[in-house]
């Protein structure tokens, strides 16, 4: 097990596998670990460097604390950090989900000076909803469906500091169904939305999610709900050669908000995949391997004046 130290003197794990003269970061989604990618990059590992960390509150970083209010500073503070403690320049960069939040969030703050190339996976550039935007997190449920974790927060908060154990059951009950719900946006698949309801069931879901620090779930989705995670207005500042892999299906951020980041970002590629929806890897896995073994191939020299195409190319059926 590979462990790098932190600002604040947190130990946050990583995985490092692979051999090549490339580097390529991964970062998981909301309730993942940094496991999911394993099956999914072992094929290329024979000449790509695979730096895979668990975020802070997840996987094996799970009891690490936060020492800041936004979830998303603090994971891109944690990037940056593994990136300086590995002394890492020039990597390809690409993030699922919150990951994607953590790497546009780690953009605002330090830039994309050391990725050479980011694979941004199903995430709209919006979280929040408002009056000229409607496609942020769970596209036209968001405001009945954050209402309903509101109520449960407050609830919950009121026993922080308390051992898991310590809660009282039914609240426990609430917390999994609603969690089960909100995973139930990620997948398009009647059979994955099945596997998704697993999380009601207390027993399953805590060998994925520990709760050894419960609270950081109750963080991220309060950070969701009240920090700023809006990166419109610095899309046009990405200079690095991005890819939009976009589940046609998604119910957690719908299409559209994707296309808009694809037209503002330049030299964007877009990638809609149809029958797909928000955990592209595991609706998608072999359009998710081409795309991936694509975006880390080395990529020839264009002429200045050549600008990539951007928008909607035809659908790729998974």
């Amino acid at each position: 097990m590979s462990y790098a130290q932190m600002r604040d003197g947190a130990r946050l794990h990583y995985l490092s596998f692979g051999r090549g003269p490339d580097v390529c970061v991964l970062l998981h989604g909301f309730a993942m670990n940094a496991a999911m990618w394993v099956p999914f990059v072992a094929p290329l590992a024979h000449r790509v460097r695979f730096i895979i960390p668990d975020l802070r509150g997840f996987g094996r970083s799970h009891k690490l604390p936060l020492h800041q209010r936004s979830i998303l500073d603090q994971h891109a503070d944690d990037l940056h950090d593994l990136l300086d403690a590995l002394n890492l320049h020039d990597v390809h960069l690409g993030g699922l989900s919150m990951g994607a939040c953590t790497a546009l969030q780690y953009q605002r703050r330090y830039g994309f000076g050391r990725i050479r190339a980011y694979l941004h996976m199903d995430q709209a550039p919006c979280v929040l909803n408002g009056p000229d935007w409607n496609h942020g997190l769970l596209g036209d449920d968001q405001e009945s469906q954050l209402g309903m974790w509101r109520d449960l927060l407050l609830e919950l908060e009121s026993h922080r500091g308390k051992p898991y154990g310590k809660l009282p059951r039914t609240l426990r009950k609430r917390m999994w169904a609603g969690l089960a719900q909100f995973t139930s946006y990620a997948f398009h698949h009647r059979g994955m939305r099945a596997i998704g309801n697993l999380a009601r069931h207390e027993r399953l879901i805590r060998r994925v999610a520990p709760t050894a620090n419960w609270p950081i779930y109750l963080d991220c989705l309060r950070s969701y709900m009240e920090d700023d995670y809006d990166w419109r207005p610095g899309l046009a500042q990405i200079k690095t050669p991005t890819t939009l892999l976009i589940g046609l299906q998604s119910r957690m951020y719908p299409a559209p908000g994707q296309f808009y980041m694809a037209k503002q970002v330049p030299h964007a590629r877009a990638v809609p995949i149809d029958n797909c929806g928000h955990v592209i890897p595991f609706e998608a896995p072999r359009v998710f391997l081409r795309e991936l073994n694509r975006f880390l191939a080395p990529a020839p020299a264009l002429p200045r004046t050549r600008r990539a195409r951007i928008g909607a190319p035809r659908a790729t059926t998974a």
